[in-house]
């Protein structure tokens, strides 16, 4: 069906993971192009029924909206929520009021985003609707040299202002939903960190002020690379601050630095800028062909075991319950803040996926459930070579143990987290089965009651897990992807035995963070 061309004189800005009014493109196009201005937010029902959602990144958003809202009322307005099918929604708003224009953000390379958005164009052609999409940029180039130099081009354009007033009509806006409304279960996660724009410049500025110094260090402990995080991947994801208005800060406070000769500080800020163009290239460059075609992660083409959250494989991984101490400190220090660092983050689906040889599916969601920032097109771009169901899989199994003495050599995080082992010494708290039985029966830990045993032996389990990811390297003592070189086999953290102890592959998102938290 065709509808007849609205006389109307209503312009509709489509929030969606853009929640703010500064150095908004659409909101600016949209206040541009005269008459009455609809600020609009969609719930849409589907996403939220995905089992990669939870409460904390709902609540996450409605954090960020009442913010969005406070901002729109200042300037005279407020923002109208509805919740369904985008497409349909609009075509109702259109049908009561008329719609001249309908303004918004292009769209990441989730593919459900990707379809919704479709649809939303189909819709909108049919019923002689004017699109003005912004994209954010152009797809990325393709070498190297010509990317750095669209990003550092677009990046250094002027921030748009935010609209002073908004004339927007009296429409009648849903009520403020609450998780459960959609299916999401109870999960207040206390230590998480509070959505909203007002909050993500806060932690900048924190950042930007001296948080961030330590972050160009080389072999930052956990503990130390969590202190010195810049917090931001929530409100990037969602938009509630913008990658040019972020970078623009960073490169003014480095030029700052370097006036007053503090290079240290500098060089940390040169790694979040680098971090920032690493992110912003992945959701502007053109998708592969398995990022259109796989929402979330293909097939397993290596046929590991499907389990259900019953398993008690799965449970006591999903718990921080394995055995291995660092592995159930991140899962644990996840469960109640909501963030973690990359690697860690890798580190638990590697184990999971290799050492467990379970099917990635269950825990790609479980680590996307408990991660505040989760946005797909990010998250699961970095789980398919974790995994190893990429075109361009990491290539290594890392080892728990080895990591562990690496990232947390004081065993500080662990202590924090795994309160149980809290008084074995650094020595051994890495890998408490190595323990004494008599210093063990000293300190009052019974591994397997106060304290799981390990779950699995993880030399065997990832030499099992290497004759099937990589059968051609199987016959070697190195894995797929690192040099048999002697200075490279020392930065792959091989052992004085020889035994290999790769790291996971550095991640914008399992989940991506400025300054290397998540």
């Amino acid at each position: 069906m065709f509808y007849i061309c609205s006389m109307s004189d209503l312009h509709v800005i489509w929030f969606r993971r853009d929640l703010r009014v500064h150095d908004h493109a659409a909101l600016v196009a949209a206040c541009a192009s005269g008459g009455q201005v609809l600020p609009l937010y969609i719930f849409d029902t589907r996403h939220w029924h995905r089992p990669d959602t939870s409460g904390r990144q709902f609540d996450f958003l409605l954090e960020s909206l009442a913010d969005l809202d406070d901002a729109l009322r200042k300037r005279g307005s407020k923002l109208c929520l509805r919740s369904g099918n985008a497409a349909e929604v609009l075509s109702q708003i259109h049908t009561q009021y008329g719609i001249a224009s309908l303004h918004f953000h292009a769209a990441s390379h989730d593919p459900e985003e990707t379809e919704r958005v479709q649809h939303v164009r189909s819709w909108a052609m049919k019923a002689g609707i004017p699109l003005r999409e912004q994209a954010i940029r152009r797809a990325m180039p393709l070498t190297p040299e010509e990317s750095e130099t669209a990003f550092r081009h677009y990046m250094r354009q002027p921030r748009l202002n935010a609209p002073e007033n908004l004339d927007t009509p009296d429409m009648v806006s849903e009520d403020w939903p609450v998780a459960s409304d959609y299916g999401l279960g109870d999960d207040a996660c206390a230590g998480r960190q509070t959505g909203g724009r007002t909050n993500g410049v806060l932690q900048l500025r924190q950042y930007l002020s001296g948080r961030g110094r330590p972050a160009s260090k080389r072999n930052l402990s956990v503990t130390d690379r969590e202190s010195s995080a810049s917090g931001l991947s929530p409100y990037l994801n969602w938009g509630t601050l913008s990658d040019r208005e972020v970078w623009q800060a960073a490169m003014r406070a480095k030029g700052a630095l370097l006036s007053d000769g503090d290079e240290t500080f500098a060089a940390s800020l040169d790694a979040f800028v680098e971090n920032l163009e690493q992110r912003s290239r992945l959701l502007t460059a053109k998708p592969r062909r398995e990022q259109v075609e796989n929402a979330g992660l293909p097939h397993d083409i290596f046929k590991r075991e499907m389990v259900g959250a019953a398993d008690p494989r799965l449970a006591a991984w999903a718990s921080g319950r394995t055995g291995f101490p660092l592995l159930d400190a991140s899962m644990r220090c996840l469960q109640a803040t909501g963030r973690l660092e990359s690697e860690l983050r890798s580190l638990l689906l590697s184990f999971a996926t290799c050492h467990l040889w379970l099917d990635p599916t269950a825990p790609a969601q479980h680590l996307a459930r408990l991660s505040t920032d989760f946005d797909g097109a990010l998250f699961y771009g970095n789980a398919r070579k974790v995994v190893g169901v990429s075109s361009h899989p990491v290539g290594q199994i890392p080892n728990p143990v080895r990591h562990s003495q690496m990232r947390d050599p004081e065993g500080t995080f662990i202590r924090k987290w795994i309160p149980e082992i809290a008084d074995l010494p650094d020595a051994l708290i890495h890998s408490p089965w190595d323990a004494p039985k008599s210093l063990l029966a000293e300190k009052g830990i019974v591994l397997g009651q106060s304290y799981p045993m390990r779950m699995v032996d993880h030399m065997a389990a990832a030499r099992a897990a290497r004759r099937h990811l990589f059968p051609e390297q199987s016959s070697h003592a190195l894995p797929f992807g690192v040099p048999a070189r002697p200075n490279m086999a020392r930065r792959a953290g091989m052992s004085k035995s020889g035994r290999v102890h790769a790291l996971p592959a550095k991640s914008v998102q399992l989940s991506f963070d400025l300054g290397g938290h998540a």
